[in-house]
């Protein structure tokens, strides 16, 4: 039996390292409105845990997608069995961990990661990480696979690394931390108008302060996002799930696309030679598969993007946790003809809508 949890302040979780982390009321918005969201891809006999078990898909436009779950709160876990329990939250890290323990009042830790796990899967979903370890791999695939990252950890270095010729472009750079929710943890440098204002500058300095450093990136001309969803298994093994075309603003997750495979990978054919993603795809595997074995199973994706000129961009974002693209494969079985999952916010709450 499996214990489901929709967290979306993992992210900012691993940025604040903190067991006790207090999510922003955005954060805390979405939990409450959107807990249910595993019941699109648990099993019948499964629980899900939200934070109004009486209210949980209260609102929402994809209930005909749900299954018949268990909903429980935390103040159901303490009487939960524990025997063949599996705890699949979107994403590991301290804090769900801790609420875990404390709201079972123990029982559960038998069967959470300890600390060694989760400094790993910390350390794994950083954008440094994958800079090193993913990205320079990936660019060996293909000609037309392009990308960029430089980690700085020290304001004055980040000043020398900066090269203010024109690109063309709206900005020249983009600014990351190295752990961030979506959206949240970017800024775009344009050189040659106003440059590094006091503001920008002291962002810099505080994420460098806070997380040790800061990923320097050019800005590309994109085309379109997508990115490719897998699986890795507790015997190590990694399986390739589908491909998520989705779309972003601002660097903020906004839909994706519920299509067949063939559907997707024609759409994006339309820029790029469809064959690279194969290549790209079977060179994630080997090399996840020895990073993450006895450290980390379950979901993640990496996010790509095409770019102007029939390039690729291989990696730029690794998420160690279940993604929207995997909801929306998900959701992409359940489903005759193409559709739209569009993550809405209105009234103050937020809600899925499937729409054609």
């Amino acid at each position: 039996m499996k214990l489901h949890i929709f967290n979306p302040g993992h992210d900012i979780a691993l940025a604040g390292d903190n067991e006790k982390m207090t999510a922003p009321h955005a954060v805390r918005q979405m939990q409450m409105d959107l807990g249910f969201i595993p019941a699109l891809w648990a099993d019948k006999s499964d629980y899900v845990l939200v934070d109004n078990s009486s209210n949980a898909v209260h609102g929402n436009g994809c209930k005909s997608y749900l299954q018949n779950v268990k909903y429980i709160d935390w103040n159901d876990l303490h009487k939960i069995d524990k025997q063949k329990l599996e705890v699949l939250p979107w994403g590991w890290d301290k804090t769900i961990r801790y609420k875990l323990s404390v709201a079972s009042e123990g029982k559960l830790d038998g069967i959470l990661p300890n600390n060694t796990q989760l400094e790993n899967i910390r350390e794994i979903s950083g954008r440094n990480w994958a800079s090193k370890n993913l990205l320079q791999i990936l660019l060996d695939c293909d000609n037309t696979c392009v990308g960029e990252s430089v980690a700085v950890n020290d304001y004055n270095n980040l000043i020398d690394v900066l090269d203010n010729s024109d690109n063309g472009l709206a900005y020249q750079y983009v600014l990351k931390a190295p752990w961030s929710s979506s959206g949240r943890g970017l800024r775009y440098l344009d050189l040659q108008n106003e440059g590094i204002n006091d503001h920008l500058e002291g962002w810099i300095k505080n994420i460098i302060r806070k997380q040790g450093l800061v990923m320097v990136e050019p800005y590309y001309n994109k085309i379109r996002d997508f990115g490719m969803e897998f699986t890795a298994h507790v015997n190590g093994e990694i399986e390739y799930l589908g491909l998520s075309v989705f779309s972003t603003s601002n660097g903020a997750y906004m839909g994706n696309i519920l299509a067949p495979e063939d559907e997707k990978q024609e759409l994006l054919s339309r820029y790029i030679n469809a064959d690279i993603l194969i290549e790209i795809r079977n060179a994630i595997s080997p090399m996840m598969k020895d990073k993450l074995k006895g450290i980390y199973s379950g979901p993640f994706g990496i996010d790509m993007m095409i770019l102007n000129g029939g390039k690729i961009h291989p990696c730029v974002e690794l998420n160690l946790r279940r993604t929207m693209g995997h909801v929306a494969l998900d959701l992409a079985q359940k489903i005759t003809e193409k559709r739209i999952m569009q993550m809405e916010f209105n009234a103050g709450h937020y809600s899925l809508k499937i729409k054609n």
